[in-house]
């Protein structure tokens, strides 16, 4: 676990999620962004929390929210296309796989360099 208390906060979040308790991961997310502002693991979180729960409008303003604080976050990138198949907006999927490649190609060339 993260020393940062924000961060200890998302990931027990992460983990009543992964548990299975969506309810208390939102509320706790949601708190968390209430208190603290704008952060990006938290609304990568909220996304993927939402997402499981079919809140697909919730699911695409989170991830779009923590694109908003960092354009080139591969994994929110990753998110919001996934979150736009389950929408059936084929279109904005594609464009979002086809930015998620070209993040993803950026971190390799940037990790080989």
């Amino acid at each position: 676990m993260s020393d940062d208390p924000l961060e200890s906060r998302i990931n027990k979040a992460v983990l009543d999620f992964t548990l299975g308790d969506s309810n208390k991961a939102e509320q706790a997310l949601l708190q968390i962004l209430e208190e603290s502002g704008d952060n990006v693991n938290a609304y990568r979180a909220l996304a993927e929390v939402l997402l499981e729960k079919r809140d697909l409008d919730g699911a695409e303003s989170a991830c779009r929210s923590a694109l908003k604080l960092n354009e080139n976050d591969l994994t929110s990138m990753v998110s919001l296309a996934r979150i736009l198949v389950a929408k059936g907006d084929k279109e904005g999927a594609e464009k979002a796989s086809a930015d998620a490649r070209v993040l993803g190609w950026k971190d390799e060339l940037a990790q080989d360099g």
